[in-house]
């Protein structure tokens, strides 16, 4: 065979370097030390999955998206403070508890200015939610606290199909299983209920007035608005 032109050697030996450069590895290299085979590892490592919410942060360890909802979302630490997906199971089902009992009492709020059950004279009657509750008479607070109390001894320990299921399904929805879509829905509306029950407290503590009346008030107050 005819040996190969000068041209044809130096651009076999370009390609060798720029394929061993970008491979990590040559066509006759020695054994690697443990080292070597050390910061291989870290090179080769994959970059840390990001949060779908926080992009510029790194995801907790523990929110792997198992969890419907979940998007790597936990600013404050939380899911660091522990160490098994027991304990993340319980922060879901406390999410969740909290969750509905806000849309029930955000809904409560609201509903109250409309309507109110027949009582005497200054019972439930109050411009406000915490007001109103400073009204209810030391019985009607003691039934409250039986009814949660027997609720709470009633589902503690419960083991449901996942975190958050208490056996509790009047309408039959899970009936045929727990569909991700309503699941999804429940998680983010009682987020966004948590974060109404907060404000509907303290707007209402501020002005001392109705939620909806100051809403409405500072809506007319806008220029050009029709209401």
């Amino acid at each position: 065979p005819r040996p190969a032109s000068p041209s044809h050697t130096g651009a076999a030996m370009f390609t060798s370097l720029v394929v061993s450069a970008l491979s990590f590895s040559g066509p006759a290299m020695r054994a690697p030390t443990s080292s070597s085979v050390s910061m291989a590892a870290k090179k080769s490592a994959p970059a840390p999955t990001k949060s779908q919410a926080l992009p510029w942060a790194p995801r907790p360890a523990l929110l792997d998206g198992e969890l419907v909802g979940d998007v790597g979302f936990d600013p404050a630490g939380f899911t660091d403070r522990i160490s098994s997906k027991e304990e993340l199971y319980r922060f879901r089902e406390a999410e969740l508890k909290h969750g509905r009992v806000c849309m029930l009492a955000a809904t409560g709020m609201l509903f109250q200015e409309f309507f109110s059950w027949p009582a005497p004279e200054g019972v439930f009657k109050a411009p406000t939610p915490l007001g109103a509750l400073a009204t209810v008479p030391p019985l009607g607070l003691f039934q409250i606290i039986l009814l949660l109390g027997v609720i709470e001894i009633n589902t503690a320990g419960y083991k449901g199909r996942c975190p958050g299921d208490i056996g509790f399904d009047p309408a039959g929805f899970s009936k045929d299983g727990i569909n991700p879509f309503f699941a999804k829905a429940e998680l983010e509306h009682g987020r966004l209920a948590m974060w109404a029950t907060a404000a509907f407290l303290v707007q209402s503590q501020i002005t001392g007035e109705p939620i909806l009346k100051t809403t409405m008030d500072w809506v007319s107050s806008i220029p050009g608005s029709m209401v």
